[in-house]
């Protein structure tokens, strides 16, 4: 919709670390350097909030979006106190599973399936908005998507807004298993042989 609107020269986005991330780097199609702000491989969850408010202070006439997942988002969200203090008109997209399948996914690759703290108990997150005056908008059906999506990117330009979506527990792919090469990427859900040993612990 950004770039049918034609605002995809003035748009910058920011992720935390997670599937949110994947799908914001495989779908979104930036026209400009440095409208992707992200930790990349580094891991830092929670830092799409942040980047966010520091990116539209910096560039207060872009359309500036923070793409996050509930357990990035989890992770700093009080930081939308600072959003309400500074009157910060930013858009805050929450991919909501429940889960941090990131996690879960190298749990079950690289540790023999003993997944531990995978499974989030989030908060309401329209509640959490507007217990700081922040307008919300919520969608948990693939039918009311598109005028949802509209109204958060279109209809609240001068003020903040959140946007909680509900989706589905996949698979975090694609993935690089570490000390491989990019071109070695596991793109399926499918029995994949990897070095236990070359995950952190």
């Amino acid at each position: 919709q950004i770039l049918a609107a034609g605002k995809m020269d003035d748009a910058i986005f920011s992720t935390g670390v997670g599937i949110h991330q994947m799908v914001a780097a495989q779908l979104i199609t930036w026209t400009k350097p440095r409208q992707m702000l992200s930790s990349g491989s580094l891991g830092t969850m929670g830092v799409a909030l942040g980047y966010c408010i520091g990116a539209k202070l910096a560039n207060c006439g872009k359309l500036v979006i923070a793409v996050d997942g509930d357990g990035s988002f989890n992770m700093t969200f009080t930081e939308l106190k600072t959003v309400v203090e500074q009157g910060i008109p930013i858009k805050i997209m929450i991919l909501d599973n429940e889960s941090q399948m990131m996690v879960e996914y190298w749990q079950k690759l690289f540790h023999d399936e003993r997944l531990l703290a995978v499974r989030n108990i989030n908060p309401d997150y329209v509640t959490l908005a507007k217990a700081f005056n922040i307008k919300s908008v919520y969608c948990d059906c693939e039918e009311e998507i598109e005028e949802k999506m509209r109204e958060f990117l279109f209809d609240y330009d001068d003020e903040p807004v959140l946007f909680h979506v509900r989706i589905n527990r996949t698979p975090c792919l694609p993935l690089v298993a570490p000390g491989q090469p990019l071109d070695d990427m596991i793109l399926e859900d499918i029995e994949v042989e990897v070095d236990p040993g070359a995950a952190p612990s």
